[in-house]
């Protein structure tokens, strides 16, 4: 949208003159109007952010305790435990990955957590080696794509089953132990950066002295920036890039079969930053929701009812997304809900905030 506040100014002067001009003729948007951001900020920051972070803090330690009680009595019972905690895990973090800016990029933690495909044969020469499996030596000494999310669900899962216990070695389960030791401690590091004095406080400052935010359009921006990014990658990344070369190794989430799941909650992540709260916790602030309705109504309802399409269409497509690679009008379809989720904030929503 062209900004209409130099033409609007000595406009209004002659409305006011003539006494004949209506109120709907050349609308001020209330960006133009010197929009104050700060509830849709903050609610940004405690209940959608901290809120998902938080949860997934509980998820991954809880996931890490299963893990070693499995590790100290082994049975089906015990890695069934660790496999739910690992899926239970799973959803805050992919409902996150609309917001992979702050802590989660200046500590490096998204490909700590949830690099993939796993480099098999490193992790199978880690399980041969006489390497000491700490939580130390993985965090210090292995790469991302022998650590996090990725690495845990190929100890625990195969072909979208729980693994017998019988399967899995010694080696393996002091490993499982420790790679959800580190993958708890990320989590952690992630809920510090944002949560008391940190991030999450300078974020809703925006504009504010202390700040690295020199507006609070800035700030929103960023809310922005997240959803196209995450938009971009479940359609053309996450999705297109096992589809359209046919490749089952580049499946997130293959070993669980909850590739999907993984999707949805991607999109997820993309509803609870424009609504300002978190889908699990179902507690929702004042969101950017409430300013693109200000701003233009027809906008918020195409928005959430693009979302919602969203959703859908991935969840259409047939289970398990690695065998089923061939559903190509159902991936197709989902593909172009997404990338139109991807084209209103980029052509829609930025040009009102800014």
């Amino acid at each position: 949208m062209r900004s209409h506040y130099k033409l609007f100014v000595p406009f209004l002067a002659l409305c006011f003159l003539a006494s004949s001009c209506s109120d709907d003729d050349d609308p001020v948007t209330p960006s133009e109007e010197g929009f104050d951001f700060s509830t849709i900020l903050q609610d940004y920051s405690q209940k959608v952010v901290i809120a998902t972070y938080a949860d997934l803090a509980t998820k991954a330690a809880t996931l890490n305790e299963r893990a070693s009680a499995f590790n100290a009595n082994p049975s089906d019972a015990a890695i069934s435990a660790a496999a739910t905690a690992w899926i239970a895990a799973r959803e805050p973090w992919e409902a996150s990955e609309a917001f992979l800016f702050g802590p989660a990029e200046f500590l490096n933690l998204d490909p700590a957590l949830d690099s993939w495909p796993v480099d098999r044969q490193q992790l199978q020469n880690v399980l041969n080696s006489d390497l000491d499996l700490t939580p130390d030596a993985i965090a210090e000494g292995l790469g991302p794509a022998l650590r996090g999310f990725h690495t845990a669900e190929f100890l625990l899962f195969r072909d979208g089953q729980v693994r017998p216990t019988a399967d899995l070695t010694e080696r393996e389960r002091e490993y499982l132990v420790a790679v959800t030791k580190v993958l708890s401690d990320d989590a952690q590091a992630l809920l510090d950066g944002w949560d008391a004095n940190g991030y999450g406080n300078e974020f809703a400052s925006a504009g504010q002295s202390g700040s690295r935010f020199i507006s609070q359009v800035d700030a929103v921006l960023e809310i922005v920036e997240g959803i196209i990014a995450i938009s971009d990658e479940v359609a053309n990344g996450k999705i297109a890039d096992p589809f359209d070369q046919d490749n089952t190794e580049l499946v997130e989430s293959q070993f669980s079969f909850n590739s999907l799941q993984d999707f949805a909650n991607n999109i997820r992540s993309i509803k609870n930053a424009y609504r300002g709260g978190f889908h699990i916790s179902n507690d929702f602030g004042t969101g950017l929701d409430s300013f693109i309705r200000e701003s233009d109504a027809a906008l918020d309802t195409k928005i959430h009812s693009q979302i919602d399409e969203a959703i859908a269409r991935v969840q259409a497509i047939p289970e398990p997304f690695r065998d089923n690679l061939d559903a190509a009008s159902e991936i197709e379809a989902a593909q172009s809900a997404i990338n139109e989720i991807m084209t209103i904030f980029e052509d829609d929503v930025k040009p009102l905030i800014q």
